[in-house]
């Protein structure tokens, strides 16, 4: 029977139950009483024996199934039929109670106790949530717990507050009187009770009772005379802040009394900081409005109301995404529209122009013309003015040929950043003869003046010491000989490497032949003539170590290609940077437009650097990952041949033999031979190599003494800084120096999103907000007019590219107006707008609208590779980590006098791959 009912099915067994069902019924409808009872005999001691056996897991079963067959049959029942229930089950439990023992009273009694405490805690409970599950369909004015609104009715006994429908007696019994009032009204329930006893027997009780001794409801002190009060929250004292209330009287209402934690916010009554942990729910960009609302919340501070968050500057918006719009906090072409508005007030149209094309290239609005059409008369207002000078009888005004003319500019000025014309960006196509593509790049490596370059080269030549002049002559030799190969100049500081390149170039261009220099970092771009960053010329692409055959992105025949084809010599600087899949991109590349097998397609490639320096960064990377992507790795550096460069210019030009000390020190730390003690494995920083200064503070104020009087000196400023390996190290010192800066803090805060809307909710904007992966700005930019900062991005080259040094001139909400400090555009005042930046070491994709900027009174010891200094200071609180940072930190100044260094015990680690160095 057992395999029968097995395989059945669901049709056929309830076929099968029916059937039970109906022969059954005909069965007990011919009984006789006897006969019934002797069944119902027979099940009850059946099912005694069953429920006897059952686990706690069966047990619960059964009577799941049970409650849910008896709802299900209660639910059909007829009303007489549910009437006829309780009857029979009202006299079964009498005849029942009546034969149990007093043991089995109580034991039923405490059951039913326990049943009812576990099911009041539960509804109460379930009510308690109900606050944070709030259901706008829901009716909560009906239910019978909850009361919405002000307590106003009056207590007739105590006379407090009370809330409508609250329990008679509920605010008499919780401290709201005295204690003679609660003895009466106690003896008035109880007649015969003395008032004297209960009183008594309040205050033996009362300091024993957890509730009133912890939450204080009860025997509270009495307040003096002059603690006036009120309790109404619509009657705002005059003067005072709307947030504040009076606080209550004891015999007014009972109160629960928080305990305050944290420090108060100034500005905010009530509101307090502390670390406590909270969460806010995260919502998904689609529910537009809450996760707009979430927004605000993160961002306003102390809002009162709903209306009050949606208030911004007094105007009152009418939905949250227009309050986060007026707030800065989403990002749309407004912004664009208000930087050159900004920028339209305090600069020429020259530079106008520039903030422009950058706006143009880096942010791509999604309406260019829009806001070329808005600001075209601002962009061309000089070549307005020049028209009337040379017409000084004529009225003129803005022309179509003036704004040709400009977007011509603008289309130049397109093409020198970015390689793109404005029609790729979305402008008007200018009217001109635009002649071919390729005579603009070859002019942007041609244009030099012969004559200054004959003076610079006669000039300079008679300089050059013994070992520069054979280094010199022989890539010289190559050149003329169309040799073509790779060279390596292996020159440390102060040999005098970039002189030596600059002269190189000047020899070759004064012959009208073209010779490209680039750099692995901005910086050093900007100290060679014509420079670039080797990414932006070259076009390397940016995922290199994802690619096993990379190439350059330049096609046959276009500027860059006929550039590329025709040099003859490229100069690469600070190659050591440089990750070995880009020259072998670069050789690849111009052996394709070369149309030759020889490396580098037969022309000269100098590589310069040193090798005791910082080797490429590889995020997360160990030694072994620094070394496999060393230039030493390629397949080409065996064909490289090595040139060096030895004599110290500043101790052959100034005769200074401290100098030439440090210079021999330094050789030491570059080459790993600096003495190393054996246990702790540090070197020891003496006094007649550096200053060695105890603390933090000792270090900023020998490398920026007073420099509330120094600082608007843009000369003082830029050849100083404080260098440290890590970045958290940085961002310390740097705000804590500007602090000492006169005038206001301006806070710039970014816009961060993700890329996939669908990573919203596993990465809410808060989290963004936390991040700061490197190269990237800070969500809060805290700045003050004449602090330097650094850029992040390359915007302009030469003028503006990564690395480059600026004072801040002027702060307004949508643009920075700052001073160059360094490179060839050194005292040019420029434009910086906000532009979206995203990290590419992050696990997901992520956009941050931010100013490509960070404080510079101190920067990472990596992001100094190519800086000159006169002073620096170095903190070794957090020790070097990588190949040759300290080496880089020690070399930027000249002469050890002017070194300033921060290390515990004055020891360090010093990192050193002797592999990077044969």
């Amino acid at each position: 029977m057992a395999a029968t009912r097995a395989a059945e099915s669901p049709e056929q067994m309830s076929s099968r139950l029916v059937g039970q069902c109906t022969r059954q019924a005909a069965s007990r409808a011919v009984e006789a009483p006897e006969e019934a009872r002797a069944r119902h005999d027979d099940d009850r001691a059946r099912h005694v024996a069953s429920r006897a056996a059952e686990s706690p897991k069966q047990r619960s079963s059964r009577l799941a199934g049970q409650c849910t067959r008896q709802a299900a049959s209660r639910a059909v029942e007829a009303p007489e039929e549910a009437q006829a229930r309780r009857d029979e089950d009202r006299v079964r439990h009498a005849v029942s109670r009546a034969d149990e023992s007093p043991e089995q009273r109580r034991s039923r009694s405490e059951d039913q106790r326990r049943r009812q405490a576990a099911s009041r805690a539960a509804q109460w409970t379930f009510m308690e949530g109900e606050a944070f599950r709030y259901d706008p369909t829901k009716s909560y004015d009906s239910h019978a717990q909850l009361c919405i609104g002000r307590m106003t009715d009056v207590c007739a006994q105590c006379k407090a507050y009370k809330w409508p429908g609250e329990a008679p007696g509920m605010c008499c019994s919780n401290g709201k009187d005295d204690e003679r009032k609660q003895a009466d009204r106690r003896c008035k329930t109880n007649p015969g009770t003395r008032g004297d006893i209960v009183v008594k027997l309040q205050q033996m009780l009362h300091p024993h009772n957890t509730y009133v001794h912890s939450f204080k409801t009860a025997l509270e002190r009495i307040p003096s005379d002059e603690y006036k009060v009120i309790i109404k929250a619509d009657k705002t004292p005059v003067g005072e802040h709307a947030r504040r209330f009076n606080e209550p009287l004891i015999n007014e209402v009972a109160v629960v009394i928080r305990r305050v934690q944290g420090t108060a916010v100034h500005g905010y009554p009530n509101i307090r900081e502390t670390d406590a942990l909270g969460r806010v729910y995260t919502v998904h960009p689609n529910n537009f409005e809450c996760f707009f609302l979430r927004l605000l919340l993160h961002t306003v501070r102390g809002p009162t109301s709903f209306e009050a968050l949606r208030t911004v500057n007094g105007q009152v918006c009418a939905t949250f995404r227009e309050a986060c719009q007026l707030n800065g906090l989403l990002e749309n072409d407004d912004q664009w529209d208000a930087t050159i508005s900004e920028a339209a007030t305090v600069q020429s149209p020259e530079r106008l122009r520039n903030l422009f094309v950058i706006l143009l290239i880096t942010c791509a609005p999604s309406n260019p013309e829009q806001l070329w059409e808005s600001y075209k008369e601002s962009l061309a207002e000089d070549i307005l003015r020049k028209s009337r000078r040379e017409n000084p009888g004529m009225t003129l005004d803005y022309t179509p040929d003036m704004f040709n003319q400009a977007l011509i500019i603008l289309e130049d000025k397109a093409l020198e950043m970015a390689g793109k014309d404005l029609k790729q960006l979305g402008l008007p196509t200018p009217q001109r003869n635009l002649g071919d593509r390729l005579s603009r790049e070859m002019l942007r490596e041609t244009s030099y003046d012969v004559n200054e370059l004959n003076k610079y080269v006669s000039t300079n030549e008679p300089l050059l010491v013994a070992d520069q002049k054979a280094a010199y002559n022989a890539i010289l030799d190559r050149i003329n000989r169309k040799a073509g190969g790779i060279i390596f100049l292996d020159a440390p500081g102060g040999t005098g490497k970039t002189f030596i390149i600059n002269l190189l170039l000047a020899k070759i261009r004064q012959q009208s032949k073209i010779a490209i220099a680039v750099a692995s970092s901005g910086i050093a771009a900007t100290l060679l003539h014509g420079g670039r960053t080797a990414h932006s010329t070259l076009k390397l692409p940016l995922n290199l170590t994802y690619c096993e055959a990379p190439l350059c992105n330049i096609k046959k025949g276009t500027g860059e290609a006929k550039v590329l084809e025709e040099c003859e010599l490229i100069v690469w600087d600070e190659c050591t940077m440089s990750h070995k899949q880009a020259l072998e991109a670069l050789d690849r590349t111009l052996q394709d437009i070369r149309g030759t097998g020889k490396h580098m397609g037969g022309t000269v490639l100098l590589l310069a650097g040193d090798f005791r320096q910082i080797l490429p960064v590889i995020p997360k990377g160990t030694m072994a990952d620094e070394l496999k992507a060393c230039l030493k790795a390629s397949y080409l550096w065996r064909y490289v041949v090595t040139l060096g460069l030895k004599t110290n210019m500043r101790v052959h030009l100034q005769g200074d033999a401290s100098a030439g000390q440090f210079a021999e020190q330094l050789l030491m730390i570059g080459n790993g031979k600096a003495p190393v003690h054996p246990t702790s494995g540090l070197i020891s920083l003496s006094n007649n190599f550096c200053n060695v200064v105890d603390s933090i503070e000792i270090l900023k104020t020998s490398v920026f003494p007073y420099i509330r009087t120094h600082y608007k000196d843009h000369k003082w400023l830029c050849e100083r800084a404080i260098l440290a390996p890590k970045n958290n190290s940085v961002n310390a010192i740097n705000l804590q120096i500007q602090q000492q800066l006169p005038g206001e803090t301006t806070s710039y805060k970014s816009i961060d999103t993700v890329v996939d809307v669908d990573d919203a909710v596993q990465y809410p904007i808060e989290f963004l907000n936390s991040l700061e992966p490197s190269g990237m700005p800070p969500h809060n930019l805290l700045l003050k007019i004449g602090s330097p900062i650094m850029l992040l991005r390359n915007l302009d080259a030469p003028r503006l590219c990564n690395g480059t040094r600026l004072a801040v001139k002027s702060l307004m909400p949508h643009v920075i107006e700052a001073t160059i400090l360094t490179g060839c555009a050194k005292g040019e005042d420029v434009f910086i707008p906000r532009i979206p930046l995203a990290p590419t070491d992050m696990p997901f994709q992520f956009k941050r609208l931010q100013f490509p900027v960070r404080l510079a009174f101190a920067m990472s010891i990596n992001k100094a590779q190519g800086q000159s200094l006169k002073v620096a200071g170095i903190n070794l609180e957090s020790p070097c980590f990588s190949h040759g940072q300290l080496y880089v930190a020690c070399s930027r100044v000249g002469t050890g006098k002017n070194l300033y260094v921060f290390a515990p015990d004055a020891k360090t680690k010093n990192i050193v791959y002797p592999t990077a160095l044969q």
